[in-house]
């Protein structure tokens, strides 16, 4: 019987220390969790044909290859920026993807070189016609809305654009 007693009060003291460990852990992410509810999302402003927009960066394989998966809503004005090291054919799908989205293929210039609208959850592949460096996602007919075409500039923040002077691409 003692050695029951002992073996609950250690089963106790676990219990809180792991209940202690985890809420530190959620103290110490919750200033972390930004606009869509992820911890540590890298967003930027860009501006798109004049028209002031907010983006989640994708920058790393795993960023690009989870995109806007699993999501359930995308804001007015806001989506995601994947940035890719050089410029290449991508392609894009919507597994896991239950927002409509159209997608932009951007040039190292920051000029749109094609826009595409994606079926949730589809297989179907997006390609882009040309090398490209940069994709938008908003929402679906998004650039048809504010009459965004093919041709128009996207104006990057710093830390993108490719610019020794550390200007924007305009």
């Amino acid at each position: 019987m003692i050695g029951l007693v002992g073996d609950n009060k250690i089963n106790r003291m676990l219990k809180y220390f792991f209940l202690a460990v985890l809420s530190v852990c959620i103290v110490y992410n919750y200033p972390k969790i930004r606009c869509y509810g992820s911890p540590e999302k890298k967003i930027e402003q860009m501006t798109v044909s004049g028209i002031d927009i907010e983006v989640e960066l994708a920058v790393t394989h795993e960023e690009h290859m989870k995109g806007l998966m699993y999501r359930d809503r995308l804001e007015d004005n806001k989506g995601m920026f994947f940035v890719f090291p050089e410029e290449k054919n991508l392609s894009f799908w919507m597994k896991n993807t239950y927002v409509p989205l159209s997608v932009a293929f951007i040039n190292a210039e920051g000029r749109i070189t094609q826009i595409e609208t994606m079926k949730p959850q589809s297989l179907d592949l997006h390609e882009s016609r040309e090398k490209v460096r940069y994709a938008l996602e908003m929402k679906s007919n998004w650039f048809e809305i504010h009459n965004v075409r093919e041709g128009d500039v996207v104006r990057m923040p710093r830390i993108i654009a490719n610019d020794e002077s550390g200007d924007s691409k305009n």
